[in-house]
């Protein structure tokens, strides 16, 4: 097992920050209900949220809380490409997430930020895929993601960590432009 840096502690997923799944969706006739927009697995894009192609879906004002986003909500995918994330940036108003995403709010102390790009560095080396299910259709269940070890620094290395690889990445895309 690879030595961390000083200050860095091994953790799981789930000790970093709380997740939930998003609405399943209602399958019959309309029920009446207000209809919100949502978010599907195919808006969240890594590091973006792509919001040309939202839908519309029934939700009791009582569930508006439960599977609601707020501004910095980690949006991760659970089927498809397992563990591509996004941060929810708000938008104009209210906006749901179906059940195929998690939506993740970190913890105190835990910059959503170090999170997105963790999930994106485990998906590239293979340790998403060891706590998926499924044999044709990847999925990383609730329980999974929880258990999905992380390494965490405290809040201001994870910023300093997140503005150095941003930096560097911005100048990678202007040296591609």
């Amino acid at each position: 097992m690879t030595q961390l840096p000083t200050g860095w502690r091994r953790a799981r997923f789930g000790e970093a920050a709380e997740t939930a799944l998003g609405k399943m969706l209602d399958k019959g006739r309309s029920r009446g209900l207000p209809k919100v927009p949502y978010l599907r697995n195919v808006n969240v894009q890594w590091g973006s949220v792509d919001l040309r192609s939202v839908l519309q879906m029934e939700l009791a004002d009582e569930e508006r809380e439960r599977f609601g986003l707020r501004v910095g909500d980690l949006l991760v995918c659970e089927g498809g490409e397992i563990g591509r994330a996004a941060i929810w940036g708000g938008s104009t108003g209210f906006m749901a997430y179906q059940k195929a995403l998690h939506r993740v709010r970190p913890h105190p102390g835990t910059d959503p930020r170090f999170l997105r790009y963790q999930l994106e560095r485990l998906a590239n080396d293979g340790t998403l895929a060891r706590f998926s299910t499924g044999s044709t259709i990847r999925h990383l269940p609730q329980q999974a993601l929880r258990a999905v070890p992380i390494a965490l620094p405290s809040i201001e290395t994870q910023r300093r960590v997140v503005a150095i690889l941003e930096e560097h990445l911005s100048d990678l895309d202007a040296a591609g432009a």
